[in-house]
């Protein structure tokens, strides 16, 4: 049986936020792939928790059950970012997007939460669209497309480098509105993706697992307290294959290896379920963590009144948004006309509302750069939405 809880005096250890510096997964552990035809295993490049941190977060969980708090579980509304190539590789049609945020809800109806389309953004990015976890890459892209991750779960398909098919941040590693929070995934891996033996859609349920809480099921192997859920078998190893009926055991202790779990590597086709203490881990965290995240449609964007940005290709209007963002008073906003056009661009707030008009006017061909002071303004969340001939593009500006 494993230890669920260690000593409450844990909570004073200040693990809790991640370094940049240690953002890398090990490398046994992004590694850990098997061959599926395409040359990609199932490689998650989540951070490894280290003792501290997932101390802490085990005796905060503890001390949520033992106050017996209820759950009600709830809607968690989902801005898909589409990146793609400038060849165009990449550029899933909305079918995939549907069925995505469909496999979702399949998976986690019995957790408790629901999954709703809020948005979706198309960007041509080459950098971007190979972005790897902590890169600049990464950061750039979140900050510039990122919409409101107070309040959305912001999902991002790409095709990463160095062969992973995906990662995400815990709840607790940082405060709810920054915008590393989210998933990055591999386009291949949407339902019916390229990627033979990952192409059912459990990449983003494996991903979301960890972005409402959950480590792999592998995590420290045979040694307490493993996973932190004392219903999950301990695995010294992820299971990277595609024999679903395998009865693998790897550890010692009682119960076979769960290969079937949707925090292990294994071919899509063999996931299959989470466990109870699966569970009460995702609904503790997320009620301490990310209790914003649910059923969050009174602060949301008004889509009707700000549309996602549209796909920018080459030679097209160019909006690389606020530099820097997040801010802390004056940023500059930065685009660029492939030829002279009516501008205007104005500053929108999470309702809807517009807070200002940043530049207006007669603009020539090329690069284009407006400093903004956002001093007078509210800390948080805000939308600059550029208008060219008629043609609308969004960006994301976070003020602090």
């Amino acid at each position: 049986m494993k230890f669920r809880f260690l000593p409450l005096l844990a909570l004073v250890v200040s693990g809790f936020l991640l370094a940049t510096a240690g953002l890398g997964t090990s490398q046994a552990q992004t590694r850990q792939m098997s061959e599926d035809g395409d040359g990609l295993g199932r490689a998650c490049a989540t951070p490894e928790p280290d003792a501290a941190e997932a101390a802490a977060l085990s005796a905060a969980v503890g001390s949520w059950l033992k106050q017996n708090h209820t759950f009600a579980g709830g809607q968690i509304k989902v801005a898909f970012h589409v990146i793609s190539s400038s060849t165009g590789e990449g550029n899933i049609p909305d079918s995939q997007i549907a069925a995505q945020i469909q496999t979702l809800n399949t998976e986690y109806s019995s957790m408790g939460f629901s999954f709703v389309l809020a948005s979706t953004s198309r960007d041509v990015n080459n950098k971007w669209f190979g972005m790897t976890p902590g890169s600049r890459n990464e950061k750039t892209a979140k900050a510039t497309l990122a919409v409101d991750p107070t309040h959305r779960l912001n999902v991002y398909t790409c095709k990463p480098g160095q062969s992973l098919l995906g990662w995400a941040y815990f709840p607790n590693s940082y405060p709810e509105n920054n915008t590393l929070h989210g998933v990055v995934f591999h386009y291949g891996s949407v339902p019916g993706g390229y990627l033979s033996a990952y192409n059912e859609g459990e990449t983003l349920t494996h991903e979301v697992g960890h972005y409402l809480g959950l480590y792999h099921t592998f995590q420290g192997g045979c040694t307490a307290p493993g996973d932190y859920v004392d219903d999950t078998p301990y695995e010294a190893s992820a299971y990277t294959g595609g024999t679903c009926s395998l009865q693998r055991d790897t550890c010692p202790a009682a119960g076979l290896d769960p290969i079937s779990n949707y925090m292990d590597y294994s071919y899509d086709a063999c996931l299959t379920n989470f466990t109870t203490g699966q569970k009460t881990r995702m609904q503790a965290i997320t009620a301490q963590y990310r209790p914003s995240i649910l059923n969050a449609a009174a602060r949301a964007l008004d889509l009707a009144s700000v549309s996602p940005a549209v796909t920018e290709a080459v030679g097209a209007v160019s909006f690389a948004g606020a530099m820097p963002n997040p801010s802390h008073g004056g940023t500059t906003l930065q685009y660029a006309l492939p030829r002279a056009a009516q501008v205007s661009l104005r500053l929108y707030s999470v309702s809807g509302r517009m807070v200002t008009t940043i530049d207006q006017g007669a603009k020539d061909a090329g690069p284009h750069s407006v400093s903004f002071a956002g001093r007078n303004l509210s800390v948080g969340t805000y939308f600059a939405v550029l208008m060219v001939d008629g043609q609308k593009f969004t960006r994301t500006v976070i003020l602090q």
